[in-house]
Formats: structure tokens, sequence, C-alpha cells
């Protein structure tokens, strides 16, 4: 499900707490990111405290071959 953060960015999370820490992976599109243009930031987000991690932004124009690359490592 997207939710919007404080400053109205749309996130998503995936629930990670199965395989360690009681925790979430985000993916939040942020509309002016580093480049100032739209990018996606993914961050850790600690369910005990709620506090989220700063973690690296992509330019959106890269989404696509993130993904690939993310499904290319996972199929070995």
């Amino acid at each position: 499900m997207i939710k919007k953060d404080s400053r109205e960015n749309c996130y998503m999370e995936t629930d990670v707490s199965e395989i360690g820490s009681d925790e979430s992976v985000r993916v939040t599109l942020v509309e002016e990111g580093y480049t100032g243009t739209p990018c996606l930031r993914i961050q850790i987000r600690k369910h005990e405290s709620g506090k989220v991690y700063i973690g690296p932004e992509f330019p959106i124009e890269y989404a696509e071959e993130l993904i690939q690359n993310i499904k290319t490592l996972t199929s070995k």
C-alpha cells in the first residue's frame, strides 16, 4: 500500500523482520532528490523506535535498470 511521509512523499515498505531485526525496507519517491529532480530513496525503518535511516537516492530514470540488476543478482 502506498503511504505518504511527513513531507508528502509517497513510499512503500517491505517488512523484513523474519530475517533478523524488527525493521522494514522503505522505498520513497522523492519529488526533489539530491539532483533536484525526482528520485527513489531506499531506507531502513526500525519498528520499535520508528526511526528511519538515511539511504541512497537514485534518479527515477534509472529505476528500470536497478530493478533488472536486482532480478539478475537474485536469480543466480
